[in-house]
């Protein structure tokens, strides 16, 4: 039975992947979850089995239920482990997706603690030679329509990461607009899409901000 939760997340998986094709890319998803069992990372890797998925939960209950409902996708690899651990074993255990076009998924950053995301993007456009890396829950300017998450001072924005990035590295950043809802019972969330790629050098202050249209 699907539930009215897992089919908000599978249909955010579906309006945000298709903004660019995933079937080249491998798929990456960091971070502590909202889809706490991962099913929008099974979502992608039943759509696109060709695509290596690697992802972390550091719930241990919920790691249990993610590789449950994963257990059938042979291109899927779960850790259980934090983002700053999962982190830490990419870069021992991946070297060979380091050249490669990546897409990160990174998620899920309201549950009241101090945030792994400026440590998850300086790893990512570090070690990485390019990719796309989707903020969810990210502060989208002049579009107030769309919730985003704070806490303690942090509010999840391109501001407040920003020194985090790799500056020897180009960017682009899309965000999204549109003011149809899905959900009745969940506001619109921001997000972002970061793409990068190597660069001698960029000035960050100069990123390129563009919107998305709906549809």
């Amino acid at each position: 039975m699907t539930t009215k939760l897992t089919k908000r997340l599978i249909q955010s998986a579906k309006s945000k992947l298709r903004l660019v094709d995933n079937s080249r890319y491998q798929f990456f998803d960091v971070g502590f979850h909202g889809d706490k069992y991962l099913l929008a990372l099974a979502y992608v890797a039943r759509t696109y089995p060709q695509v290596t998925c690697i992802s972390c939960e550091p719930d241990e209950k919920a790691f249990g239920l993610a590789v449950k409902h994963t257990k059938n996708l042979p291109n899927v690899t779960i850790y259980n482990a934090t983002s700053q651990e999962f982190t830490e074993q990419l870069s021992l255990k991946a070297e060979q997706f380091f050249e490669r076009t990546v897409l990160f998924w990174l998620d899920a950053h309201g549950y009241g603690f101090e945030w792994p995301l400026k440590e998850e993007l300086a790893f990512i456009t570090t070690v990485f030679k390019r990719g796309y890396i989707l903020i969810d829950d990210f502060r989208v300017p002049g579009q107030d329509q769309f919730t985003y998450h704070q806490y303690d001072g942090q509010v999840c924005s391109f501001n407040y990461v920003q020194k985090a990035l790799n500056p020897n590295v180009a960017y682009k950043l899309y965000y999204p607009d549109y003011d149809e809802c899905t959900s009745r019972h969940h506001p619109l969330m921001g997000w972002g899409l970061l793409m990068f790629g190597d660069s001698t050098a960029f000035d960050i202050s100069d990123i390129n901000e563009l919107k998305i249209k709906h549809g």
